[in-house]
């Protein structure tokens, strides 16, 4: 359950799926331009054709799905929520878009083998019951050649927006990130923004990588390989070059900013 994007602002933490029809709506720009830049540091290692198809697991209220047709993509969301699905289908309505649901989990795709060049999940594999399953489904759906991009908790930074009142919560123990979430939804859900599935797998690139490659990815890239040196400029580009070419900085990079990426090549 990450926080909702940026563009909205509550009075309380909620979990992303609990978005209203016009929170979804004021958070639509950021989805896009979230959607924008993915594809042009997608396109360094496997560029995209027009009416590419892309399957976004955890599609809440369908923001990414609408960003995609209006770029040109055939996209499909996985839902378990029906509130957030019919939140998602009154916003598509709203722009004038065409989008496409499902139900289904991370861990169980009602969709086909090898039919999607991209399966996108931002702020989700957290919050699965089985990441290693979510991996290997995700390869799945992927045909050859195909990518597998997702944001999720970060287990090397301290900051985090899946729960409030705990500092430094990235650096617990897992064992103890666990516990402690598992109270929360039972005796203080306000503080995971009342949701029934908060986050309980946080990563390292160590952890990122050896999964993937579990799940039969051939290539791992994490945000610092997938981002480009021209979106920086003076210090911050040469701050950017500095980690991408050195482990140690890299590391402290993570350290820093919350949350990691990575993009697994089939």
């Amino acid at each position: 359950m990450s926080a909702p994007s940026g563009a909205v602002e509550l009075n309380e933490m909620h979990a992303t799926e609990r978005m209203t029809v016009e929170q979804a709506l004021r958070a639509l720009p950021t989805d896009a331009a979230h959607a924008r830049k993915l594809f042009a540091r997608l396109a360094a290692i496997a560029p995209l054709r027009t009416g590419a198809a892309i399957a976004d697991v955890g599609a809440a209220q369908g923001l990414f799905l609408i960003a995609c047709a209006a770029l040109g993509y055939d996209a499909v969301g996985i839902e378990p929520w029906s509130e957030a699905r019919d939140t998602a289908r009154a916003v598509a309505k709203r722009v004038g878009a065409q989008i496409e649901l499902v139900d289904g989990t991370a861990e169980e795709v009602p969709l086909n083998d090898r039919s999607f060049d991209l399966v996108h999940a931002k702020s989700v594999i957290e919050h699965v019951t089985d990441a290693d399953k979510a991996f290997r489904e995700a390869f799945r759906l992927l045909r050859p050649g195909g990518i597998f991009w997702f944001y999720t908790a970060s287990s090397l930074c301290p900051k985090q927006t899946e729960i409030r009142g705990f500092p430094g919560f990235g650096w617990y123990p897992d064992l103890l990130k666990r516990r402690i979430m598992d109270w929360a939804v039972r005796k203080r859900p306000e503080l995971v923004g009342h949701t029934q599935r908060p986050a309980v797998h946080w990563f390292t690139p160590w952890k990122a990588r050896r999964m993937l490659r579990a799940a039969g990815f051939s290539r791992v890239y994490d945000r610092w390989d997938l981002r480009r040196p021209g979106e920086e400029h003076g210090l911050r580009r040469a701050l950017l070059s500095a980690v991408r070419a050195h482990r140690v900085l890299r590391l402290v990079a993570d350290a820093l900013v919350p949350g990691c990426a990575y993009a697994a090549l089939k």
